[in-house]
This record gives structure tokens, C-alpha cells and sequence, in this order.
């Protein structure tokens, strides 16, 4: 058993395609954020953050799925969560495109309620897969390499859901059927790693459903809501700029499309050096790569260009990312090996929650902060990154290195 399924050297390389289409799936908290903006202005009696809401709810239903879809991932088999989730997720997302004269916001919503069941059917299964099959420097690589397709598609759903939102505000949806092709590459490709965890039960009798279940070590849950707090810069960040951008006289829903790939771009490379910053900083990547997150908020908030606004977010892309991967590379390394899909499920809903609190920041530093208008998120923002910074250098992350103690 092990040697089919256990060892890395097992898959082919159309395996690993179809494992990386699943992170083609993952960015769909970006469709429609250069679409807000529009949303605004045909949902007039609409209020922002209720505009921002139907974006963000999304990320708050995934999160309990996401939960219980990562602990039974090795009974229900991580394929079908894998396919069932991504087509849920490219039709719930679509449908309203076909209601154009819709005034009732509520639609747009039911629609992200839609999107996030089907998120959180799928998301968990890519990291899982890869913490399952490969270990070590390899591991990493390939979580790199995920989170960088991840934002590949990024760029993609968000020019196309922006230029399609010049035609007509509903056009924005049918980015969602983009979805379609990596669910064709994962049909065809994407290998079964519930074997792994079932081989690992057969193999070791204290992992098996009869005996107690391993424990998931207290730490996981602080990386857990320590990558929350970072990601949550990033998201927030790109949920605003549409609306700020438009505010501000700077750009219209393509351009702004644009200005939030810049943080799509420096996600993608930060996949690309992620093993290499791993080895640079070691266990201080975690306080540098908030600090490089602090730095790239605060163009954000001075801009009155464009292409300052935009290196801003480029900065806010690459170390958000950094800070987000290492923290699931570091729970992988300390997670036993029979509570990996949970341990993902935890970071998945991480990543899905980030989006939720992004609007609600958004209103509460304006309430606080009313002098500041739609800018007072950003100082906000900036204070977070920076608590996250000094945390992280100030007592470094150690399971970033570390060793499972099984292995």
C-alpha cells in the first residue's frame, strides 16, 4: 500500500497538474472585488457594506465547511470534495449573470452563499493532498508553487471579471466559468490521497478509528489565527481599492482590475522564492514578512497615482503571501500525519475567514476614524502588520524548521 500511494516518487507529473488545478479555484474571493464599485452604483439603495458583505460572505460559510470537509476528507475521498466543490462553486457563482434588471441585492448574495459552500467543499483538498504525498523542501516548493497559480488565476479572474464589468455589471459573474477548466484537469489527473492517511492507519494501529485520535498540537491554532491576522491586511486591501480607487477620481472598474493584480503578481512571486526566503530567514520570515506586509499598506494610503497605489499592493501581495504560506508550511510540519486534512481545513478557513473581516474593518475604522473617510482602514491595517512584525521577530516561529516527530 505504501509503496503505491505513500511516496512521492509515485506520481507523474499530469498528478501534480491535476493537484495544482485545484489552486486555480482558490482565488474567487477576488472576482468581483473590482466589480464593487459598479455594484455601488446599480444597487443604489444599497448601502457599501452590504455591498462588501455578499464579497465577503462568501469567505464566512466556507469556513464551517471547510472545517468539517478537512476532518472527513479521508472517508469521503479528497477527489469528489475536490470536483463536487469547484462545479458548486463556477455555477452558484454564474447564475447571476442571467438576472440583469435585479434591484434586489439579495440575489447577488444567495449567490455567494452558493460559491461558499462549494470553496469550502474544495479548498482543503489541494494543500492536503500535497502535505499527504511530499515532504520536506519538496513539500514546500509545490505549496509555493500552489499558492502562485493560486494568484496566476487571480490575475486572471479579476481582468476578466473587471473588463467584463464594463459591458454591464452582471457580465462579472461569468469569470466564475473559468472554473470548468482545472475541474477538467482534476477530473483527469488529480490522484486519490486518502489511501495515504488509510495506509497510515493500517499501518500504525493508534492511528485507526478504534483507538484514540492524535491530538492537534496547541501551536496550530496560534499559527492559525496568526496567518488570519496577516491575511487579513491582504484581503482587506484588495476588497477596498475598487471603492477607493473610484473615490479618489483614479480609476474605473478595469483599471482598478488591474492595480489589484499588482498584489496578484507579488503573490506569484513570492510562490517562486518562497523556498529560498524559507532558507534566507528561517525562523525570522514570519516578523520580516509582516513588516514587508506594514510597508506595502502604506502607498495605499498616500497614493494619488495609480502606479503608486498599485507597488504598494505588489509589496502587500508578496510578503502577506510569504507570512500566509509559512504558517501552513509550519503547521504541516508538526501536524501528525493522521490529522493533516483537519490541520488544512483549519488554514483553509483562515484564508476564507480573512475576506469576511475585511467590509466590517473596513466600516469600523470609519466609524472610528470618521476625518479619514474611506482611507481610515489603511492606518488600521498598517498598526496590525506592524503587531504581527514585532511578534514574529520578537519570538521567532520555530516549527517553520521543524521536524514531524514520526519522521
Amino acid at each position: 500500500m505504501e509503496g503505491r500511494f505513500g511516496i512521492d516518487r509515485e506520481l507523474s507529473t499530469l498528478n501534480i497538474v491535476g493537484i495544482l488545478a485545484l489552486f486555480c479555484c482558490m482565488s474567487e474571493f477576488a472576482i468581483l472585488t473590482p466589480s464593487i464599485a459598479a455594484f455601488s452604483h446599480h444597487f443604489a439603495d444599497t448601502d457599501i457594506t452590504t455591498i462588501m458583505f455578499a464579497n465577503s460572505i462568501t469567505g464566512v460559510v466556507s469556513v464551517p465547511v471547510t472545517m468539517i470537509v478537512g476532518g472527513v476528507l479521508h472517508k469521503i475521498g479528497f477527489k469528489p470534495a475536490a470536483l463536487v466543490g469547484i462545479l458548486v462553486m463556477s455555477l452558484g457563482g454564474a447564475f447571476p449573470f442571467l438576472m440583469p434588471d435585479i434591484t434586489d441585492y439579495t440575489y447577488v448574495i444567495v449567490s455567494r452563499v452558493i460559491v461558499g459552500i462549494g470553496l469550502g467543499v474544495m479548498f482543503p483538498v489541494g494543500n492536503a493532498t500535497i502535505i499527504a504525498f511530499f515532504e520536506g523542501e519538496k513539500r514546500s516548493r509545490l505549496l509555493g508553487l500552489g499558492i502562485t497559480i493560486q494568484f496566476v488565476f487571480n490575475l486572471i479572474y479579476t481582468t476578466v471579471a473587471g473588463y467584463l464589468t464594463e459591458i454591464g455589471w452582471n457580465y462579472s459573474f461569468l469569470a466564475y466559468l473559468i472554473g470548468i477548466v482545472p475541474f477538467l484537469l482534476a477530473l483527469i489527473w488529480l490522484p486519490e490521497a486518502k489511501y495515504v492517511v488509510l495506509a497510515k492507519e493500517k499501518d500504525e494501529p493508534r492511528l485507526t478509528t478504534s483507538g484514540p485520535k492524535e491530538k492537534v498540537p496547541g501551536a496550530i491554532w496560534g499559527y492559525a489565527l496568526f496567518a488570519l491576522a496577516c491575511w487579513t491586511c491582504v484581503v482587506t486591501v484588495q476588497v477596498v481599492t475598487s471603492t477607493v480607487l473610484d473615490v479618489r477620481g483614479l480609476a474605473g472598474p478595469g483599471e482598478a482590475a488591474l492595480v489589484i493584480n499588482c498584489c496578484g503578481i507579488g503573490t506569484i512571486l513570492c510562490g517562486l522564492a518562497f523556498p529560498y526566503l524559507v532558507k534566507i530567514f528561517k525562523t525570522r520570515l514570519f516578523g520580516v514578512m509582516a513588516l514587508v506586509t506594514a510597508v506595502g499598506i502604506v502607498p495605499c494610503l498616500v497614493a494619488q497615482s495609480p502606479i503608486v497605489y498599485a507597488c504598494g499592493v505588489f509589496l502587500l501581495g508578496f510578503g502577506g503571501s510569504a507570512f500566509f504560506t509559512a504558517a501552513q508550511n509550519a503547521t504541516g510540519n508538526i501536524a501528525p500525519k493522521s490529522r493533516i486534512p483537519f490541520v488544512s481545513g483549519i488554514m483553509t478557513s483562515m484564508m476564507n475567514l480573512g475576506p469576511f473581516i475585511g467590509p466590517y474593518l473596513f466600516a469600523a475604522s470609519m466609524s472610528a476614524i470618521p476625518s479619514m473617510g474611506n482611507d481610515a482602514v489603511f492606518p488600521v491595517l498598517i498598526a496590525i502588520a506592524l503587531a504581527c512584525a514585532v511578534v514574529g521577530l520578537a519570538h521567532p516561529m520555530k516549527a517553520i524548521m521543524a521536524k514531524r516527530p514520526q519522521e
